[in-house]
């Protein structure tokens, strides 16, 4: 039988792999002084830091190497 309201929870539920990419964006966003919100650009660009393996130190100096940058 189905049930909506389990199908909807699992789909609200988050897995350990999201709770550890906001984990480690909320310390990039420590170490920025801001919260990072989820779909803002700045989300955007340290995900794809997060992938290739920096830590939040790392990106955030990458970050800020970047608006120098520019």
């Amino acid at each position: 039988m189905f049930n909506m309201a389990t199908m909807a929870a699992d789909e609200c539920r988050e897995d350990a792999q999201e709770r550890t990419w906001r984990r480690w964006a909320n310390k990039a966003g420590h170490i920025l002084g801001r919260y990072v919100a989820d779909g803002s650009d700045d989300e955007d660009f340290l995900h794809d830091l997060y992938l290739d393996g920096a830590s939040p130190d790392e990106a955030v100096d990458e970050m800020y190497a970047q608006q120098t940058a520019a």
